[in-house]
């Protein structure tokens, strides 16, 4: 039994899964969390601008599935460097 959470980095599951199907297939696996990508991709880079439901609606599913998201992966900066306008 381990005495500390083990999580997997969403990148590391296939892109074309929706967010409880990473939730799900993670658990599955032996994960406690799955680390969410923030990148300098569009699609990713979009979730800074997500609304509270949205926000809210991710949470709510952590709960039902029993594996969370407690940290995220920031390399957007890659694109757009720190301190630049």
């Amino acid at each position: 039994m381990r005495n500390h959470p083990l999580g997997i980095y969403e990148k590391a599951l296939a892109k074309d899964l929706s967010w409880p199907e990473r939730l799900v297939l993670a658990k599955s696996c032996g994960f406690d969390f799955v680390e969410m990508s923030v990148d300098e991709t569009d699609e990713r880079l979009s979730r800074l601008d997500w609304s509270t439901a949205q926000r809210t609606s991710l949470v709510a599913r952590d709960d039902r599935n029993g594996c969370w998201d407690p940290s995220m992966c920031l390399s957007a900066h890659r694109r757009f460097p720190f301190g630049s306008p």
